[in-house]
């Protein structure tokens, strides 16, 4: 029996769902990938917080780095395939033609469970005046389920405005996975050979604690950019605004506090070869992109290419002020990104710095904690670092090793009042404390009068490809992390918070198939 995936586009095709010129498997991108890994040979399960099981197969996020998937939100490491089924036809009318794509990603999750998830599928109406040229175009697209893809920002990890705009305080809007429910919307955009704009709208649901039903919130984006020398220097800009519901704490004192969000966001480029968005954030536009495979290996054409870009936000949301009862105030967040990307015949150096405000990781929660902005006398660090590293290939042996070094001051927050053990907190989680914040609610609550330590990390790395579409993969990193610490008890059988093992070392093995 043929697999239920091929039987299934052959379906498609003998329906006319898909050009006849297509095959299947121009419209599938599947990374199967087999770990073995550890990410802390020097620990035992229970030690760490998260806790660390041992060598075995799989790998998590706990085996990545502060530098790592700058521009994606995967790991590298799931079993995961997306998938598009296509359509483009001309139109009954002058000069217009439409298109259509229904984009799903699945995930193999270690579990055995799979999860699949919209990936903005998409109707599209394009219109080409007389005149404009092969990839000029006025267009209405539309995202009946997810606009998630439909972002604000450039990198992902600068990037806002998506469905976690949406994310808190749902209510049940939260789907059965666990992720945030899905936020449709649609774009219209105006595309020229030397330039693009676009405006486009969000809705989403979410929870009003007053009347306890869902409400329709709403997200208004806009913006655009030029090529100020054709193919090799680039402006961008865009910016938002999104209603974000009410704040809970302050409904349930009878109190309407509407929490909205806006912001903008620009990117100045500099580059020699043609800038490609992440897998993230890059849309099925036309034809072309869609047959592009994005787990494709590195090509090497020879001679030298670089891309150079900075990007910067700044972002502002209403939240509870903390020192005045039942009012409200905006809390400011801001970012800076650098990259700097070279290749050089068989070599490839990159460089990246990032700067966030606290407030800016936090910002999609919103808040820290949930819809509360800082309190007066807390100091509040950003978050900085920066990573360089560089790798050479080998074409006769199809072998790629490299290295990479960082080092990261983390953000983190020192109040004289701590607000995260609850209303009757234990008594190592009472008194001043340090909170330093690693990513998106992920936090280190530090012990009495402890500073922030900047955090040291070393890589290499390891490609041999077998074929053009299977590869073997090795990492090895060091972490130097004096921030680590876990929850024991004390001889009062009270939980502390304590220092973990500060070094770290771990390995990623890897065998990856991609078609």
């Amino acid at each position: 029996m043929e697999p239920l995936v091929k039987r299934s586009f052959r379906i498609f095709w003998l329906l006319g769902a898909l050009p006849a010129v297509a095959l299947a498997g121009d419209f599938i991108d599947t990374r199967v990938t087999f770990a073995v890994a550890n990410s802390n040979v020097f620990v035992k399960p229970g030690e760490t917080t998260p806790s660390e099981p041992g060598t075995g197969f799989g790998a998590s996020r706990q085996n990545t780095q502060f530098y790592d998937n700058f521009n994606t939100r995967f790991t590298g490491f799931e079993t995961l395939s997306n998938i598009s089924l296509y359509k483009k036809s001309p139109s009954f009318f002058n000069g217009f033609d439409a298109e259509a794509a229904f984009n799903i990603v699945v995930i193999a999750n270690p579990s055995g469970a799979i999860q699949l998830f919209d990936n903005a599928s998409f109707v599209k109406i394009n219109y080409k005046p007389a005149g404009w040229g092969e990839r000029e175009e006025i267009s209405l697209t539309g995202f009946p389920v997810s606009a998630d893809r439909f972002r604000l920002g450039f990198a992902w990890k600068l990037s806002w405005g998506g469905d976690s705009a949406f994310t808190y305080n749902q209510g049940p809007g939260l789907s059965s996975t666990g992720r945030p429910a899905a936020v449709p919307g649609a774009k219209l955009q105006i595309t020229r050979d030397r330039w693009y704009a676009f405006v486009g709208a969000k809705t989403g649901l979410l929870l009003n604690n007053l009347s306890n039903v869902q409400e329709r919130q709403y997200g208004l984006l806009a913006g655009g950019g030029v090529d100020l020398v054709p193919g090799r220097v680039r402006w961008e800009v865009n910016g938002g605004y999104f209603s974000r519901g009410i704040v809970p704490s302050l409904a349930q004192s009878g109190v309407r506090a509407p929490v909205n969000a806006m912001g903008a966001s620009t990117q100045f480029s500099v580059f020699s070869d043609v800038i490609q968005p992440s897998l993230d954030l890059r849309l099925y536009k036309n034809d072309p992109d869609i047959m592009q495979r994005f787990f494709r290996p590195e090509r090497y054409p020879g001679g030298f290419s670089y891309q150079l870009s900075v990007e910067g936000s700044v972002l502002a949301q209403t939240l509870v002020d903390p020192d005045k009862f039942a009012s409200t105030r905006n809390q400011a967040a801001g970012a800076v990104a650098l990259q700097a990307r070279f290749k050089l015949d068989y070599w490839r150096f990159y460089a990246i710095g990032l700067f966030r405000t606290l407030s800016f990781i936090q910002f999609d929660v919103p808040g820290l904690p949930p819809y509360v902005d800082f309190a007066s006398g807390a100091t509040v660090r950003p978050e900085i670092w920066a990573a360089v590293g560089g790798d050479k290939h080998w074409p006769e042996a199809h072998l790629t090793l490299g290295l990479i070094f960082g080092v990261q001051n983390p953000a983190s927050v020192s109040a004289p009042r701590f607000d995260f053990g609850g209303a009757n907190p234990l008594p190592g989680l009472s008194g001043p404390r340090t909170v330093v914040v690693r990513d998106v609610n992920l936090f280190a609550i530090l012990p009495a009068d402890e500073q922030v330590f900047p955090i040291y990390s070393v890589k290499g790395t390891f490609r041999f490809d077998l074929s053009e579409y299977f590869a073997i993969l090795g990492e090895v990193f060091y972490n130097r992390d004096n921030n680590r610490v876990t929850f024991r008890d004390s001889t009062e059988s009270i939980a502390q918070p304590v220092f973990e093992q500060p070094n770290q070392l771990g390995f990623n093995a890897v065998v990856q198939a991609r078609f």
